[in-house]
């Protein structure tokens, strides 16, 4: 989302500033870690029995607050089921020591269903294209989680119904300690391979903008499954911790209850934080215990109220207030350090081939025809400008050469090969890049994360991508969502030619810029073309941007080719001064 004014006025002047209290926050955050588990560890010595059981307590509780943060705050899948996946771990420890099961094989059975439960849901959901998946993925978790519930309360031979199981005894400070070592011990490994390097960068990518980082060659619908599969296993993890901590498990334990306060133990702490869902989950575990049973109706409503208090004044949570506090006024979300590229991508297909071929496409959305037998070339260093009237298919067929559609009818072949049912990320992968009629950015990120973002999905060197970028001049560190339209235009192109690409699909380049602006951009898409040597095809209005791009000029009118030539040659064709111009 744009930055409003308020917001720039509030950040320092100086962009550089930002990259330094940024790391810097980052880095006390790291250095914390060591201290906060000594001292921890330290702690059967200085609370009682008591206070550790509801030390524990909160510490599971916390695990299972930050493997929802893995899903909802890391790529953007809300869970409001997810006490099913913490219950299944319960329950997999309770049944295990029922029936003599040792504790760490009933444990690693539970996580793996979870995981795989919660990877099932998570395919199912996104499946569906379109904004229906995101309704459907929190219908999903919400029937997962009350039909375990109901479940658990109808297996009574094997979970004890109503009245629940017992799971495995262990006197407090044992159960502390396998609490906090298995805690410590998930986090760090699900924070070295899910957090950090290039799969928190491509996760922080589809959290943004999964659409433009689709067309940077990241699988959106892939990073989102395992994010969430990852964060199902955690939370059995938690819920395998809970058994021994608690000392029952009943049907409660999967429910939604659970699931609802996991949500606000997350939103009090913050999303996005490694230390956030810990703060959030003891802060409300100790308050529930001390005052939930004399005061219980109340504190129901001040949790609540809390709940929305921080959803509308501090969405960012405990944690982000004091990244903003560190930060001196700032909370910017940054790329992980020391990711490392993708392996450069190396073009395949059969030699002499034309870089774009489509034949006789057609494309209908019902009954109704968009495109009708649309026949285009486009070879290497050749910049193709599509024209045409309102409705006439253009972006239509952008989509097609994209990867958002496949053709009902006919073959996209791209040097020679057939790409018609691949995906936008894997034709990415294969140099076709985009850019949208409105620039697609990562606007919450600076121009250098930007940048470097592209750089990791294109095996470039990510140390050179500012020095070598257009936008450079701007200053790296600014916030690309403080940028002006010209500036995104090119921040976009710059993010696009991180490749190098070979095929580029430009959709209205010069909308909404003044004439100066698109200008410029059109003389920087011609060296482009000549310096590459990529191809380029161009959707544009603007007929002098046209004849100043184009190689050859292609006209579309009601989904169909009529012309095809130099600008000159379809402006003299009568069927074009028919359709498009409107005269005859």
């Amino acid at each position: 989302m744009p930055v409003d004014e308020a917001e720039v006025q509030s950040r320092p002047a100086d962009p550089a500033s930002r990259s330094t209290t940024t790391s810097r926050v980052r880095n006390i955050g790291a250095v914390a870690v060591v201290p906060i588990v000594l001292v921890l560890a330290l702690a059967p010595f200085g609370l009682a029995p008591f206070a550790l059981g509801i030390l524990s307590l909160g510490l599971v509780y916390g695990l299972l607050a930050y493997a929802l943060d893995l899903s909802w705050g890391r790529v953007g899948l809300l869970s409001v089921g997810h006490a099913a996946f913490f219950g299944l771990g319960a329950y997999a420890v309770a049944v295990g020591e029922a029936n003599g099961i040792p504790m760490v094989p009933a444990a690693l059975a539970g996580v793996a269903v979870a995981a795989a439960l919660a990877g099932l849901i998570a395919l199912i959901a996104l499946s569906v294209p379109g904004e229906t998946s995101i309704p459907l993925f929190i219908l999903l978790t919400l029937g997962t989680s009350q039909l375990l519930q109901r479940t658990a309360n109808s297996l009574r031979e094997v979970t004890g119904g109503a009245n629940g199981i017992t799971g495995p005894y262990l006197d407090v400070v044992g159960s502390y300690y396998l609490v906090l070592g298995a805690v410590v011990g998930t986090v760090a490994l699900t924070y070295r391979l899910m957090v950090k390097g290039r799969r928190g960068a491509f996760q922080l990518a589809v959290l943004f903008n999964p659409v433009r980082a689709e067309h940077l060659g990241i699988n959106a619908r892939r990073t989102s499954i395992l994010a969430f599969a990852v964060s199902g296993g955690v939370a059995a993890v938690a819920g395998a911790l809970f058994a021994p901590v608690a000392g029952l498990v009943t049907p409660s334990t999967v429910g939604l209850a659970l699931s609802t306060s996991v949500l606000t133990w997350l939103a009090l702490g913050g999303k996005g934080s490694l230390y956030g869902p810990f703060v959030g989950a003891i802060v409300l575990t100790i308050g529930q215990q001390v005052l939930g049973g004399t005061w219980q109706s109340w504190y129901i409503f001040a949790t609540a109220a809390l709940f929305v208090l921080i959803i509308q004044v501090a969405p960012g949570g405990l944690a982000g207030l004091v990244r903003t506090w560190m930060g001196r006024g700032q909370d910017i979300p940054s790329l992980p350090a020391n990711a490392t590229p993708l392996p450069r991508k190396v073009p395949t297909g059969t030699p002499g081939a034309p870089l774009l071929e489509l034949t006789s496409v057609s494309q209908s959305f019902g009954r109704i025809p968009v495109l009708q037998d649309v026949s285009l070339t486009v070879e290497r260093g050749q910049c193709v400008c599509l024209i045409g009237p309102n409705g006439a298919g253009k972006s239509t067929l952008l989509s097609l050469i994209a990867g958002h559609l496949n053709a009902s009818e006919g073959s996209v072949l791209l040097r020679g090969e057939n790409v018609k049912y691949d995906r936008v990320s894997m034709r990415a992968r294969q140099g076709v890049g985009r850019l949208f009629q409105v620039p697609s950015v990562f606007t919450e990120l600076t121009v250098a994360d930007n940048l470097r973002l592209a750089a990791l999905t294109s095996g470039a060197d990510t140390a050179k991508t500012a020095d070598t970028a257009d936008t450079a001049e701007q200053g790296t560190q600014q916030l690309a969502g403080e940028l002006s339209m010209a500036e995104r235009r090119h921040l976009e192109l710059d993010m696009v030619l991180q490749g190098p690409p070979e095929l580029v699909l430009l959709d209205e380049p010069a909308a909404g810029l003044c004439h100066q602006d698109a200008r410029a951009l059109a003389s920087r898409l011609r060296t482009v073309v000549t310096e590459s040597g990529c191809g380029m095809v161009v959707v544009e209005h603007d007929m002098d941007i046209v004849r100043e791009l184009a190689d050859v000029v292609v006209v579309l009118a009601n989904g169909s080719v009529i012309a095809s030539g130099s600008m000159d040659e379809v402006v003299a064709d009568d069927a074009v001064r028919q359709a498009y111009l409107g005269v005859s």
